[in-house]
């Protein structure tokens, strides 16, 4: 889609529009014309939009300013670019406030017009005299296209990027290595760009120096110190294949290199060995890992080395020698930061080995220990382990324990295994209660799903169906909710008891405003009431809401969740889904423990759980034969469904893709070649995301949580940890996954899926 295109449906979305296409603005001069404007529509004309904009000139409002900027924003989506120029030249004047936004529109309009000289000359203007911090990074993307499209490189002279914030600064400085490679001053360029690396090889300024040093030819031999910033940069944005080359090159010249110190040497070699392992070359990367171990004398990193020594040996299958591996690491710190990874590796590969008595030595040190998320992740691995298998003799006191160590969200794992404890001795009440329990805490994530899976078998289902009719007759909310989760919507006192907990909710002070969420009236709303002084103010007056979308907290305050859920609903219908599903989280926090998530109106819950791109992500899941509703699920918790999102590890975009793995994928989705921009592109995106997933749903077998993990931490990883598994139970695969930020990943990723179905699919959307 063009940046046009792009623009029009922004702006369009963006305008407060009348609710009739014909109504005719209001003569008097006290009467504010935005009160009779209602919704933001997506399909709003932007040629009537620009005759009731030119109608409200004729008859101008006190304090209502900047119809100039808003009617020269319409010209461009008309097509009439030379008479946008004259309005934007006319807004500098006669709105102060929005002059910088002004002039990077006339700027932006004049590079659509093939004079990309002009345009240079005007977004350098704007950056020597240090824009807002909105407009720093497009201005900066505008002076980029437009300097690679002619402009005069000479304008770079007037701007001073200590004004620009670090990320300006540093952008700038990779505009002036460009604008010396094209000079022919390869020097200057490599001395620009090698500073970039000096001083940060992490974000995305330092992976474009790299690749443009790499790419070019070098007036002298590289130096130690230059291969090393390169295979670090190469490293952090996960091109692996140049990392190696690099890192290599610099790490055989440490003998006799003075320029690189032995802290970075180390940090050298290790970036080698992670480099390798990423390749999922295991062999390799932990022969690295041994050898640094051994020459490195500090005990963090010697833990450090060790460990991930041993995660090399495990993932190779060779169990025997990965255990004194990550004994290793454990006796070189015992009270560092990885001696938890490597007691709990032990006693896992132990037990799993079937050497109970070791694994349970273990546990003990573990216990002497007191580190509570530590003794609860072993006490897990060990009854989960038991339960799977039909052994209960030793699960009821290890999750008893782990229950005195848990509090909050984990609360619920634990629960959901004391439920399948009783099961096994026979306890069907007390099943249902644990069972009960792990619902009540939310009905939608993962283990809540597989309690109901074991509530629905025939030794259960008459405990929960006598339970929950029991907690129909009650007064208490907790239990009219419990009663409806027992029962389901498909019981007739499962309803009756959902209907009665709205009605009863519904008189709540606290939980109907939430229960009565509505659109509110533009009459009602603070920001149209007041003159603006802030640039972003005045654009969300105008209903420029991508554009003045940091303001909206301001005059949409969660404090009244009316006006909260107004602004992130017009948000999302601007197509500012990031910012909108951020207003509607601080809003949700906000919503009593006793409302259940299902009685919340249903705009509420898509704004928390929304399907832009929903066209794409039906046509590519359609393509792929996959489900397009984990899709959605993966793009909200990966991207927030912010297209140009870039995550710390180099992932880009909605389904959040380092660029090796997207250039292996391309050919699935009919493309020769993805650069990194590419990514940014919602329609690449999603159509890799789909190719992806659909890789890991013909390599796992439909093993959904399989999928999920090895789209978060790799394929060979997920492996592993389905090989502590005695069973295929989902659950036991929940448990056995051994990051937190995974587990995370997972609960979130099969929440949010949940929800996706129950709000999308039966609509059939």
């Amino acid at each position: 889609m063009t940046r046009r295109c792009l623009a029009r449906f922004g702006t369009a979305t963006a305008v407060l529009v009348l609710a009739s296409a014909t109504l005719v603005v209001v003569t008097q001069a006290q009467t504010d014309p935005r009160y009779a404007l209602v919704d933001l529509q997506t399909g709003g004309d932007p040629e009537s939009l620009l005759r009731v904009v030119e109608e409200a000139q004729r008859q101008p409002l006190a304090g209502f300013a900047g119809l100039e900027y808003l009617r020269g924003r319409l010209l461009v989506e008309v097509d009439r670019q030379q008479e946008a120029l004259q309005s934007y030249v006319s807004a500098i004047s006669s709105t102060p406030l929005l002059a910088p936004h002004s002039r990077f529109r006339l700027a932006e309009s004049q590079a659509d017009l093939g004079r990309p000289d002009v345009a240079a000359g005007l977004v350098a203007k704007l950056l020597a005299g240090g824009p807002p911090r909105s407009l720093i990074a497009p201005a900066l993307n505008l002076l980029e296209r437009s300097l690679s499209d002619g402009g005069d490189c000479k304008v770079l002279r007037q701007i001073e990027g200590s004004r620009l914030g670090d990320d300006g600064r540093r952008r700038l400085q990779l505009v002036r290595a460009v604008c010396s490679t094209r000079a022919g001053d390869r020097a200057t360029a490599d001395a620009w760009l090698l500073a970039l690396l000096e001083s940060n090889h992490r974000d995305d300024s330092a992976r474009q120096a790299a690749a443009m040093v790499a790419a070019g030819q070098p007036t002298l031999e590289r130096s130690a110190r230059a291969h090393m910033l390169l295979g670090m940069a190469f490293h952090n944005h996960r091109e692996f294949d140049l990392a190696i080359q690099h890192l290599s090159r610099a790490i055989a010249r440490l003998p006799e290199s003075k320029e690189i110190s032995r802290a970075e040497a180390h940090d050298t070699r290790y970036a080698l060995a992670r480099s390798h392992f990423w390749q999922e070359r295991f062999h390799v990367a932990g022969a690295l890992f041994g050898s640094l171990a051994r020459d490195t004398r500090t005990p963090s990193l010697r833990a450090r080395a060790f460990y991930q020594q041993g995660r090399c040996l495990e993932l190779e299958e060779r169990w025997d020698q990965a255990i004194p591996v990550y004994q290793q690491a454990y006796r070189v710190e015992p009270s560092g930061g990885w001696s938890s990874s490597a007691l709990l590796a032990q006693l896992r590969l132990h037990w799993r080995s079937g050497r109970e008595r070791e694994a349970l030595e273990i546990l003990r040190t573990i216990e002497g220990r007191r580190r509570a998320s530590e003794q609860r992740r072993a006490l897990l691995f060990l009854a989960s382990s038991d339960l799977v298998q039909n052994r209960a003799d030793r699960t009821g006191a290890w999750l008893t324990q782990a229950e005195r160590l848990t509090s909050g969200d984990a609360m619920g794992e634990v629960a959901y295994w004391q439920g399948r404890h009783a099961e096994l001795v026979d306890d069907p009440a007390q099943a249902v209660e644990h069972y009960r329990s792990v619902l009540a805490r939310d009905p939608h994530d993962p283990f809540a799903y597989a309690a109901r899976d074991r509530l629905a078998l025939s030794a259960l289902r008459p405990a929960a169906e006598q339970v929950g009719m029991q907690l129909a007759r009650s007064n208490r909310l907790s239990d009219l909710q419990a009663a409806a989760l027992l029962l389901g919507e498909d019981h007739e006192v499962g309803r009756i008891s959902q209907e009665t907990l709205r009605t009863r909710l519904d008189s709540d002070p606290a939980a109907s405003p939430f229960l009565r969420l509505t659109q509110a009236p533009p009459g009602s709303w603070p920001l149209l009431q007041q003159a603006h002084r802030r640039p972003e103010d005045m654009l969300l007056s105008l209903g420029l809401w991508q554009e003045g979308s940091s303001a909206v907290l301001r005059h949409f305050p969660v404090s009244n969740p009316t006006l909260a859920f107004t602004g992130s609903l017009m948000l999302a219908r601007a197509g500012e889904t990031r910012r909108s599903l951020y207003i509607a989280e601080i809003l949700h926090q906000r919503v009593p423990d006793r409302l259940p998530a299902q009685l919340l109106p249903t705009a509420f819950r898509r704004l928390l759980y929304p399907f832009r791109y929903g066209y794409l992500i039906l046509r590519e899941a359609g393509e792929q034969d996959i489900d397009p509703y984990l899709l959605s699920a993966i793009i909200r918790e990966e991207s927030r469904y912010d297209a140009r999102a870039l995550s710390g590890a180099a992932a880009r975009g909605l389904t959040q893709f380092v660029l090796p793995t997207a250039r292996r994928l391309a050919t699935k989705i009919g493309r020769s070649q993805i650069e990194p921009e590419d990514l940014e592109q919602p329609e690449t995106s999603i159509a890799l995301g789909a190719a992806y997933l659909r890789e890991l749903d013909d390599r796992f077998d439909g093993d959904l949580p399989r999928m999920i993990v090895a789209y978060n931490a790799g394929e060979a990883q997920a492996d592993a940890w389905k090989r502590y598994c005695f069973s295929d139970d989902p659950a036991e695969f929940y448990t056995k996954v051994t990051f937190r930020e995974t587990r995370g990943y997972l609960d979130k990723v099969l929440t949010s899926y949940a929800h996706y179905r129950e709000l999308y699919a039966r609509d059939g959307a």
